[in-house]
């Protein structure tokens, strides 16, 4: 029978404590722990009918203690540290069984939230290429070995899926960074305990890579280049010009409009980020560092740009298009197609013999230059837009050495010429 017991809580009121004995431990003879509950009767109710109304919710407690409906404190912690277990055990079963491709999928979506559209394209890319080598690998079989086998495999042997040309070194380096990440990733959600990659180092360049300093245009190189654009429509020579002296990305300049730069000052706001793709088509994000910056221009190109202004004012009028305020356009006055320099430049690059020339090499260029003849690195990594200076050092640290070198000798001839 449970006991029932009366007490009287400091506002007067009355609650029944309900106890049903549970016995003595097998083991140790002691007295288990009852289970224990209360009822308090509604107000204005006699001690007599409550007391009655006591015992019934006894009776019920007891009967739901004798089905096992009822624990102990120490029984639900148990309880809930088995349920704990179990779901841990399950989630690990099912960790255990997902695929490479599987969690490929679950990444993706993910990163849908938290990243930029490019970054996304950038992973789908490397993505489909992986995938078929790892494929149907469980996440957890996937070992260091078998990352080094795909990386080394993709450096030594891998083309590009467009024109079937050898991989670069960048692109075989931006596999291993999306990789590196994935697994990260996959860590952090418990798919795997560690990384696969956790101690692998990045591939370093063949001999035969061409690192990216040495893409960069020779000063002689940049003189005849804007020799060769006084051939060129006045569009495309300003595009040029303004990518070359700015060092902005291409999409950061097709971005542009006449109301972020000023003609007096040169002084130019790069704030968006020009994207393409075919299920978007055109679009406009934020810079790849996340942020806007000012890049100042030199007086060549405020001048050409000036004369483009006109020219494109006036082509508007006599066409009865609308001024959409873009700097560069296509024929239907709208933002030009932000991989129009891409191929642009692979045609001008061709007929005026500069192999491989990209949007990216006039970048380049302009850092080269600029740090190989005494710019300081930190001014130059805000006019690119890194995130820090280490960034642009490490790239460009072959025309740092030359700045140095040429420093060391500014210094020697002030100190030592007459000694």
């Amino acid at each position: 029978m449970p006991s029932v017991t009366e007490r009287t809580l400091k506002d007067g009121s009355r609650v029944y404590e309900i106890r049903v004995a549970r016995g003595r431990d097998p083991v140790t003879g002691k007295q288990l722990t009852p289970y224990t509950t209360r009822y308090k009767p509604p107000e204005g109710w006699s001690a007599k009918k409550a007391m009655k109304q006591a015992q019934v919710e006894a009776a019920a407690f007891e009967a739901r203690c004798k089905a096992g409906e009822v624990m102990t404190k120490a029984e639900r912690k148990t309880y809930e540290q088995e349920q704990i277990r179990i779901a841990e055990q399950a989630k690990r079963e099912e960790a255990s069984k997902l695929t490479f491709s599987g969690y490929v999928e679950l990444f993706l979506k993910e990163s849908t939230i938290s990243r930029s559209d490019g970054t996304l394209l950038n992973y789908r890319n490397v993505f489909r290429r992986a995938t078929s080598f790892f494929g149907e690998y469980k996440m957890e079989e996937i070992t260091p070995v078998i990352v080094r086998a795909y990386i080394t495999e993709l450096q030594a042997n891998g083309v590009s899926e467009r024109n079937g040309a050898p991989l670069s070194y960048n692109t075989v380096a931006k596999h291993y960074n999306v990789l590196h990440t994935f697994f990260e990733a996959a860590v952090t959600d418990e798919i795997i305990e560690f990384s696969p990659m956790q101690r692998m180092k990045k591939p370093k360049p063949k001999k035969d890579d061409i690192k990216m300093e040495s893409k960069a245009l020779t000063l002689d190189q940049s003189k005849r280049l804007i020799e060769c654009l006084k051939n060129e429509p006045l569009m495309w020579r300003v595009l040029v010009m303004l990518l070359l002296d700015s060092g902005c990305r291409r999409g950061e300049a097709v971005a542009l409009r006449w109301d972020d730069v000023d003609l007096k000052t040169g002084y130019t706001q790069v704030k968006g980020n020009a994207q393409y793709t075919v299920e978007k088509g055109k679009y406009i994000t934020t810079p790849k560092s996340g942020k806007g910056r000012m890049v100042i221009l030199n007086q060549p190109v405020i001048a050409i740009l000036k004369e483009w202004k006109r020219e494109q004012t006036k082509w508007l009028l006599s066409m009865g298009l609308p001024h959409t305020g873009f700097i560069f356009t296509q024929d239907d006055g709208e933002m030009l197609n932000p991989n129009a320099p891409t191929k642009y430049l692979s045609k001008f690059g061709k007929k005026y013999n500069f192999p491989g020339l990209h949007p990216h090499t006039l970048r380049h260029t302009m850092a080269t230059v600029s740090i190989a003849n005494g710019a300081d690195v930190v001014s130059i990594s805000k006019k690119l837009g890194h995130a820090a200076p280490s960034i642009t050092l490490n790239i460009y640290s072959h025309a740092n050495q030359e700045a140095q070198l040429r420093a060391n000798k500014s210094l020697e001839m002030a100190l030592y010429k007459n000694a």
